[in-house]
């Protein structure tokens, strides 16, 4: 036995499934990440949203492993900032993009150059061979910033797996709505 189907009745969870599939998700856009590091004693490094877009005009503050305040710069139109680093330690670098949005790392004292004084703690550098490091250092950074992009990229992968979670919540609705109908 067939029972006809009421479109007030289908119309309601078909608007919801339509309502959620529009829903704003603006809170992956704002994540926002930062990668850094230093070069002698330049500290330089970006920072981006989500989707890769840079975040410009943030406030960038370093500070010291005690949480005192050693350094503040801005990020330019690129998303880039840099500064002189004044002592040698590490340096938690913390990005402040506004709207409470914000990312921090810290850059490790073994790059920044011997002639900073020290500053809570760092130990001293006991490398010989500054110039093959420096080297590894800079492929280090460009790979460390090309995983940085990808980890950030909204994959198709990601976006089918949306639309098949809601199509999921979508058939177990309509699954319940059925059965009700069977009972009635």
């Amino acid at each position: 036995m067939t029972h006809p189907i009421d479109k007030h009745t289908l119309g309601v969870p078909l608007w919801i499934v339509v309502g959620l599939m529009l829903a704003p998700t603006s809170a992956v856009a704002h994540d926002v990440t930062v990668s850094a590091h230093a070069h002698g004693t330049i500290i330089e490094g970006e920072a981006r949203l989500h989707d890769g877009t840079p975040v410009r005009n943030a406030k960038v503050t370093a500070f010291d492993p005690a949480g005192e305040k050693i350094g503040e710069t801005t990020t330019d139109e690129q998303g880039r900032f840099s500064f002189k680093a004044r002592f040698r330690c590490d340096h938690r670098l913390l990005v402040d993009a506004g709207d409470g949005h914000g990312a921090e790392c810290t850059v490790p004292a073994g790059p920044l150059g011997d002639s900073l004084p020290p500053r809570g703690g760092a130990p001293p550098a006991s490398l010989s061979d500054h110039t093959s490091l420096e080297a590894i250092e800079h492929q280090l950074i460009h790979l460390q910033e090309e995983l940085d992009r990808f980890e950030q990229q909204i994959r198709l992968r990601d976006v089918l797996g949306g639309i098949g979670y809601i199509v999921g919540i979508a058939g177990v609705a309509f699954y319940f709505l059925g059965i009700r109908r069977k009972e009635s």
